[in-house]
Order: structure tokens, then sequence, then C-alpha cells
């Protein structure tokens, strides 16, 4: 029995084949690039059952649709938050409209971690869940990441310049306009990660494990003093456990 699970976010497209719920095969992709292109890899191979988590746009359910049906394949599950899944309960009064990666992400964290936990994803946005030892969602907060701050200060200076590189350095301080601004908004989101963290021990009077998954996790993670695991799939994770 194979399945498919994807995760599609606001600036790239992953999936998985998983077989007997082990990962036999993944890709990745810009979404930019055509979804036929993105599946060709899958084109010959028969699922039992294709489960995705979309945070984006109404016609990528469209096309994945179409091309499930042209491949002779089950109808995509496009799962949605809900109330209660998998031993996480929704804090929202409206279990919709918690975007559903960070419902995924909580359930894949809850089923990792015992105890009060908070999940951070550092995407195009940083969303951070608590959640508590029962799995109980207790709210989070949502923020620009890296690239909506980058964007946000270029937006409105004229003399900036950026160029799109490998960090190599590990100080403190910006010695270049480059570094000075990834320098600063990275540590601006890792001080805001351990302010929370800090504030919520205060506040429940114990430690709360700290997981953090999205494309961003590695880079912010590195200048964290506080304990953490990154766990890079929790999406693509969480999927797999509904799907179990």
């Amino acid at each position: 029995m194979m399945k498919l699970i994807i995760d599609r976010g606001n600036t790239a497209l992953k999936w998985q084949v998983l077989k007997a719920g082990v990962v036999h095969e993944q890709g990745r992709a810009l979404n930019n690039v055509p979804l036929v292109d993105v599946l060709q890899p899958l084109a010959g191979v028969r699922f039992t059952s294709i489960y995705v988590s979309n945070v984006g746009s109404v016609d990528f359910c469209k096309q994945l649709t179409e091309w499930a049906a042209e491949h002779h394949q089950s109808p995509p599950v496009f799962v949605e938050s809900i109330r209660t899944a998998c031993g996480v309960t929704n804090a929202y009064a409206r279990p919709e409209q918690l975007g559903v990666d960070r419902w995924l992400a909580m359930i894949a964290a809850h089923k990792l971690c015992r105890g009060m936990l908070c999940v951070v994803d550092i995407g195009t946005a940083l969303t951070m869940d608590f959640l508590d030892g029962n799995g109980v969602h207790l709210g989070g907060f949502i923020v620009p990441g890296v690239e909506l701050m980058k964007t946000s200060l270029l937006g409105q200076t004229e003399k900036i310049a950026l160029q799109n590189k490998e960090r190599v350095s590990h100080s403190l301080l910006g010695k270049n306009t480059n570094e000075a601004v990834f320098f600063g908004i990275e540590q601006m989101l890792q001080a805001f990660i351990e302010q929370k963290m800090a504030q919520m021990q205060v506040e429940y009077q114990q430690v709360i494990s700290l997981v953090l998954t999205g494309g961003y996790a590695k880079n912010l993670a590195a200048g964290l003093s506080i304990p953490h695991q990154v766990h890079n799939e929790l999406v693509l994770d969480g999927l797999n456990i509904l799907g179990e």
C-alpha cells in the first residue's frame, strides 16, 4: 500500500511517498514550477490514498484533483483544521480558521514530546503555538518570517540591495549590509522565541519542550541559547499520522 502526502506551503511544495509508514521517495519544488512537472516522477505509481495540506491557492486544489483523475488515482483528501484530532484540541472558536500547517505540526509534535510543548514553524511567516501536556492548544503567535521582514525593509529603503548567500559568518555583528540585515532579522526572531518561552515557563511553572520546523528552522536554531529540537517535516509527519 502506497500513500502520497503533500505539503503545499506559501513558497514551496513538498511530497513524500510512504510504504507501510516508511518514506519511500520524496521531493520538493517551488510553487512556480508547474504541478505536472513536480509530480512527473509519480506518474506511474498507484496510490491507495493522497493526503494534502494546502495553505496557498484554491487553484492548486483543482489542479491536483485533475491530476489524480487523469492518472486514475483516488481523489485527494484536502485536510482541514478541526476541533480535535489525534489527541490535540484546537484553541480557535472556529477551528477551521487555524492554518492547517500549524494544526498538522502540532499533531506531529504532540506525538513526539511528552508534557507541555511549543511548536515554532519558521517559513514565510513565523508561527508559534503552545500545547499543554494533554494536547490542548493554548494559542500562539504569528509574526513575519525572515523573507517577509527582508521584503518589508527593502520596500521602504532605496539604497539597500541584498544578495541571497549562504551564511558563512557566525558573528553577532554584521560587517556589511547583507550581514547586518540578515543577522538583525535572525536575532530579532531568536529573541522573540526565547522571550515567549521564558514568559510561558514562568506562567505555567513548568519546563516547555521547544520544537522547530520549517525552511528556516536550522538557521534560527543555530543561534538559540535554550534547549530545542529541529524536525524539518512536521507538517508531512502530521499528514502521515492523520492518514493512519
